[in-house]
């Protein structure tokens, strides 16, 4: 390639598996892999992307498409059009890449940035001889991307890096014959900024004499853009181009992707292949975009359009779009009418493929091509595609407009199609008997659908499956019907890239959220908040404040289920407003949300009022209604007014039995029977069909805290006792092996502290009063026995001089003052065994920090979530004066600096100096003379490039030995000699 420059310091990173190349348009991303891929061996695939491969299916399919050339190439091809998930899709590609030890370029990978599409990309990563790399002018954050860094297995540049240095720049210049001095290479460097396209342009310029580095001296410091420097060089080089090169240059500027077919027809030009390869070979004009196609920089194709009369133009494109028709490139050929002004044909075009462009989620390109068509040219058919777009955006208001402008069978199907959307059965039944009236008998299985799908809404289930058996296996009918193991399966398999079944519009994302509701069901509270925020993420990237308020009411239930109800309050607020001026229907899970919370509350009047108003919004969807009265009523029943809310209750069980919503109607039996209002029975066969209702704090969960639900089980199990083996799932949900006895079910939890200080905290956040300070002292000692110790030794603890009678009497009155702290409101015994030997009863409701702690501390090094625990745990035991509790305070400090200096080890393993570094710290400041935690950190120090850091980490490691009349073992000096002399 004429004028290029070998570029060393990138050729590691052009090396990798896995490539991320990060800068913005000019920097030479694509010249660079270009250059890459023609040296290396194996085939390439090299695909562009745009920004309707943010959906999972359509990147699917292009990738697909990009790979089929390949050998095996077919096979993602032939499993996405057999169901097969989008990442299971991209899983095939790499196999097929594997297979050849192909390298697959994805061009403009931005537009994957905050989309479901980077979950696709992870089946891409799999390790293998098949290379991959991603072009992106934003940052493109992958999580799989920063474990492959730590193996070395992946790279990344930056526009930084891309930037061509002084010495390349000199470089540059040197290959076109000309060279700098010192003060010309900075002021090339200065003008152009490192630029690469700047810099090639300003090169070549310089080369042919147009242009003289005085010239620019004006535009040091970055007074001009650098766009109009861009200008300015192109013109400069432009002008002494061959005539040929420069009319084919500015010519096919109409085009994006130029192949010399393309060329030949609508330019009329014979030799556009060996015109397009001399352009290519210069450097500086054309990049190679894949087999027979070549892609000009954006800005000299804007500057080159810009030189070329309009009518030239118009006609290039018109004689453009008929190759591209003749071909089968249909979105080229609409481009291309448009630009020609074909309007009519353009409208015609779009008229027989918007539909199945929609259908493939490409939303972005209908949008865009009906938006530079004529509104005299539209016709009604374009008026109902423009209306299903709208509709697809959740611009529901604009989408109605456009539907009364269709022929009439259209807009009916319009206005059913609307309602289905936004869940508003009621709407739809005089859109279908009209649409029933006018369509013909070959459209009279998608009318059938539609009234299907709006039974289903309505709440009918069985009207529904009668029209169309197929509903049966969908997400929506599973959980409508309470089947949310089947919901969530479906729901999931609709997150993955929104597949199985009719296709979601693009921005409905309806898998995502439906799995976020279902965890907040079933008391997964973590999973739900991160389906919604990942819902939320994808709202706000595809500006649809339809599925924006739609997480954020999701993101509510998942908060109002973990108990965090402020969080859950704004979450609520921030749905109502982003509702607002999309659809009402929107309004009601963020209402229903909020009458919850004021249920809670005690301020029933204001449930009552957010209940009123949300039932309003449903449509006539007596699903939603039974949902919304069931959620409301549960937040009475947990609040002071627990009273008020059966009648909701049994409205809300009334409502699911005749939906035949089998979950609705357990979750109602359960509180019922909570509130003593339901018969125990229905409760138990609830709580045996469902048993995270008792055993995770599931939105619909009858208690709102773990200890009560374990308190209702005990009852629930007292009141039938033969259902007490069925009811032992949601026991050990709770964490017991069996159902408990009401006895040993307080309704509260107790936290226990000797780490740090003694304490005792009850679930409300109370902290117990003493009544008596040896009662503190008894309770560490029960803490650093787990096992429990004779009444005689710990009465001799406490009061080692007393007499026999008076110790005694003492310990007695100190054991019942202990039992006052612990026990309050529950049975005696409950949380101390009391007799000839004494312990702190284990259970549920009885945590203590220390016992945790020694968990942790015996755990492997290196298991998941151990360093993080360590490094929250207090330094020392509490200062109690009891040999015991002084011998379990020595232990607990050798074993904490023990195990972090484990763990420091275990990640300066996995190449993870930071984690070290943190894990080697805390165990110095735990203990300055800890040999081998000062190893690690002096490692970790080097490894992170902090020489400095590692020297004082020594110095103060030897300090604290001398002190102790010792001095650092040979390893310890070996290792410190290695390392400076490395970074000496």
């Amino acid at each position: 390639m004429r004028g290029a420059v070998a570029r060393e310091r990138l050729l590691a990173a052009l090396d990798a598996r896995v490539l991320l190349v990060t800068a913005p348009a000019g920097y030479g991303k694509t010249t660079a892999l270009a250059g890459a891929a023609t040296g290396r061996p194996g085939p390439v695939a090299w695909l562009t992307l745009d920004g309707d491969d943010a959906d999972p299916l359509v990147l699917a399919a292009s990738l697909s498409l990009a790979v089929q050339a390949l050998p095996g190439g077919a096979r993602p091809g032939d499993a996405l059009g057999a169901g097969a998930s989008p990442r299971r899709v991209a899983g095939l590609v790499a196999d097929v890449l594997d297979d050849c030890g192909a390298l697959l370029v994805l061009d403009e990978a931005q537009v994957l940035s905050g989309s479901a599409g980077t979950e696709v990309l992870g089946g891409l990563l799999a390790p293998g001889e098949g290379r991959l790399a991603l072009l992106s002018r934003t940052a493109l954050d992958l999580p799989e991307l920063a474990r492959l860094e730590v193996s070395g297995d992946a790279a990344r540049l930056s526009a930084a890096e891309l930037a061509f240095t002084p010495a390349e720049i000199a470089a540059l210049f040197a290959a076109q014959g000309l060279t700098l001095t010192g003060a010309e290479v900075r002021t090339a460097h200065a003008v152009t900024e490192g630029w690469p396209i700047a810099a090639r342009f300003l090169a070549q310029a310089a080369a042919q004499g147009r242009v003289t580095l005085a010239d620019l001296a004006d535009l040091e410091g970055g007074d001009a853009p650098l766009g109009t420097l861009f200008t300015y060089l192109a013109q400069e080089v432009l002008g002494p181009l061959d005539p040929a090169l420069r009319g084919l240059l500015t010519r096919s500027s109409v085009f994006e992707e130029l192949i010399p077919a393309l060329l030949e027809d609508a330019l009329d030009e014979p030799r556009a292949r060996t015109l397009l390869e001399t352009l290519a070979g210069s450097g500086t004009f054309l990049t190679r975009a894949g087999e027979d196609t070549y892609r000009a920089h954006p800005l000299l194709r804007a500057h080159l359009r810009g030189l070329l009369p309009p009518a030239e133009a118009r006609e290039i494109a018109a004689r453009g779009a008929a190759f591209f028709e003749r071909t089968g490139r249909l979105r080229r050929a609409l481009a291309a009418h448009l630009l020609a002004g074909n309007t009519a044909r353009a409208a015609a075009l779009l008229a027989g493929r918007g539909g199945a462009w929609l259908a493939q989620g490409r939303v972005t390109l209908v949008d865009r091509s009906l938006a530079r068509l004529p509104r005299a040219d539209w016709t009604p058919a374009l008026h109902a595609l423009a209306g299903d777009a709208l509709r697809l955006a959740s611009r529901y208001d604009e989408a109605r407009a456009e539907y009364a402008l269709a022929d009439p069978l259209e807009r009916a199907l319009g206005e059913v199609r609307l309602a289905l959307d936004t869940v508003q059965p009621e709407q739809a039944w005089g859109p279908l008997d009209m649409a029933a009236a006018l369509i013909g008998g070959e459209r009279q299985a998608e009318l059938r659908r539609l009234r299907a799908e709006n039974l289903l809404n309505a709440g009918q289930l069985a009207g529904a499956v009668a029209l169309e058996p197929e509903l049966r296996g969908g997400a929506r009918y599973a959980l409508r019907s309470g089947d949310l193991d089947a919901a969530l399966a479906r729901a999931h398999s609709l997150a993955d890239g929104e597949t199985g079944g009719a296709r979601a519009a693009q921005n409905h994302r309806e898998g995502l959220l439906l799995a976020s509701f279902l965890h907040a069901a079933r008391g997964e509270v973590h999973e739900a908040g991160a389906c919604a925020r990942r819902g939320l993420s994808e709202g706000e990237r595809l500006e649809s404040p339809f599925v924006q308020s739609l997480a954020l009411a999701r993101l509510g239930h998942a908060q109002q289920a973990a108990g965090d109800f402020a969080a859950a309050r704004e979450s609520y607020d921030a749905a109502l407003r982003q509702a607002q001026p999309v659809t009402g229907r929107l309004r009601v899970e963020p209402l229903m949300g909020l009458a919850a919370l004021a249920g809670r509350a005690g301020d029933g009047a204001r449930a009552q009022a957010l209940t009123a108003e949300a039932r309003g919004q449903t449509g006539g969807d007596s699903y939603m209604a039974g949902l919304l009265i069931l959620t409301s009523a549960l937040g009475l029943a947990q609040g002071p007014q627990a009273a008020q809310a059966v009648p909701g209750l049994q409205e809300a069980a009334a409502l699911f039995g005749a939906c035949g919503d089998a979950f609705g109607q357990a979750a109602a039996a359960l509180a019922l029977f909570a509130l003593d209002a339901g018969p125990a029975e229905a409760a138990a066969q609830a709580a045996t069909a469902y048993p995270f209702l008792l055993g995770r704090p599931s939105l619909f969960a009858p208690a709102a805290t773990r200890a009560g639900r374990a308190a209702l089980l005990a009852r629930l199990g007292e009141a039938q006792p033969g259902a007490r083996g069925p009811l032992t799932g949601a026991a050990r949900l709770l964490g017991y092996p069996a159902v408990p006895d009401p006895a040993d079910t307080p309704g509260f939890e107790v936290h226990v502290q000797v780490l740090g200080r003694v304490a005792v905290t009850r679930e409300d956040g109370r902290i117990r009063e003493w009544g008596r300070a040896k009662a503190r002292d008894l309770l560490a000692l029960l803490a650093v026995h787990p096992a429990g110790l004779p009444r005689e030794a710990a009465q001799e603890a406490l009061f080692p001089d007393a007499d026999p009678g008076v110790g005694e009497r003492n310990f007695r009155v100190t054991l019942h003052a202990l039992g006052q702290v612990l026990e309050e409101g529950a049975r005696s015994g409950v949380f101390v065994e009391r007799g000839d030997w004494l312990r702190l009863r284990p259970g549920p409701e009885l945590h203590v920090d220390l016992a945790a702690a020694w968990a942790q501390l015996g755990q492997a090094a290196g298991t998941p979530g151990r360093l993080d625990a360590l490094l929250a745990l207090p330094p020392a035991l509490a200062d109690v004066d009891l040999e015991d509790v002084a011998r379990e305070a020595e232990r607990y400090a050798a074993a904490l600096p023990e195990a972090l200096a484990a763990e420091a080890d275990v990640a300066l393993a996995l190449a993870r100096p930071d984690r070290a570094a943190l894990a080697a710290g805390r165990a110095l400041s735990l203990d300055p003379a800890h040999e081998p935690a000062a190893r690690a950190l002096m490692r970790a120090q080097h490894a992170l490039g902090r020489g400095a850091a590692a020297g004082r980490v020594y110095a103060a490691l030897t300090a604290a030995l001398a002190d102790l009349g010792l001095k650092p073992l040979p390893d310890t000096q070996a290792l410190w000699q290695a390392l400076s002399g490395a970074r000496a």
